[in-house]
């Protein structure tokens, strides 16, 4: 990774979906001067693709309401964060009351398990400056890997750089998010590319919040399985929120892994779960799991 990290004054970004396609079917105007805040970013080339049309805009707001499933969000987000060039996404609640586990507050994410395993078992999500960050502002929040653990308690930053490095996490942003209810979360995009531009800004915050307002919609409507999970599902999902791998839980369970994985997977389809670090936040939230 390449440039040094300057302090920037970053645009404060509209969050409403009128303001956005005002925006785009505007493309003179730029709504984007008139706050600003303060972020860390870096000032060599940008990763900027082609603005989308207001068109195009007014269908992917239609895919985002279209969404039925955690999983078409996932598939959805995916195909986002691909377009602006970054290699992880994550959708999150702000933790609450005496949360520490980062596990608990996921909700649709593609950071590898072994990270989010070794995060929490670091202690890492009660010192982390982007959750302190996200609770004080509603402005995006960029940061750098190396900038952003200076703040943690002794230790944890060295250990929070070397965790997330290890998978390739150099840089990203977040943006807070709110539902209807009042309840808060984040969407975060990260990777190894440049800093987004004024116009990415602006365009995934929007989208951000209609992702995180459509994964709460979905959430009310499926708060708690109907069915109930085996012991052998049961299982498997605690050794997961161990950080246990498939093959280390097939060889302390006494099963196949294929075996393992098939449990893992339906645990999955019943908590109407993304991926297995989210089946183990569902779990523990519907009490399956102590």
């Amino acid at each position: 990774m390449t440039g040094l990290w300057q302090l920037h004054s970053a645009p404060s970004v509209a969050r409403t979906r009128s303001n956005l396609l005002q925006f785009t079917s505007a493309a003179h105007r730029d709504p984007m001067d008139s706050m600003h805040c303060i972020f860390l970013i870096r000032t060599p080339k940008l990763h900027n693709p082609l603005p989308l049309s207001a068109t195009q805009d007014s269908e992917l707001v239609a895919r985002i309401t279209g969404c039925k499933t955690s999983y078409d969000v996932l598939r959805l987000i995916r195909e986002i964060a691909k377009t602006h060039g970054f290699e992880f996404f994550s959708i999150i609640r702000l933790p609450q009351g005496d949360e520490r586990q980062l596990a608990s507050v996921s909700i649709i994410s593609n950071w590898p398990p072994e990270l989010i395993s070794s995060y929490d078992r670091l202690g890492l999500l009660e010192s982390s400056p982007v959750i302190k960050a996200l609770r004080k502002t509603v402005q995006p929040f960029i940061w750098n890997l190396h900038e952003v653990n200076r703040e943690r308690a002794s230790g944890h930053g060295s250990k929070a750089n070397e965790l997330f490095a290890q998978y390739g996490f150099e840089g990203g942003v977040h943006f807070p998010t709110q539902d209807p209810s009042g309840g808060r979360g984040a969407v975060s995009f990260a990777g190894k590319r440049e800093k987004p531009s004024s116009n990415e800004l602006f365009r995934l915050s929007f989208i951000s919040n209609l992702l995180y307002e459509r994964v709460s919609e979905i959430g009310k409507a499926d708060r708690v399985s109907e069915q109930t999970l085996s012991a052998r599902e049961r299982e498997c999902l605690h050794w997961t929120a161990s950080g246990k791998t498939s093959q280390e839980i097939a060889t302390i369970l006494g099963l196949s892994e294929h075996t393992v994985n098939h449990y893992l997977s339906a645990a999955c389809q019943k908590l109407g779960a993304a991926n297995r670090a989210h089946a183990v936040a569902k779990a523990i939230r519907a009490g399956f799991l102590d």
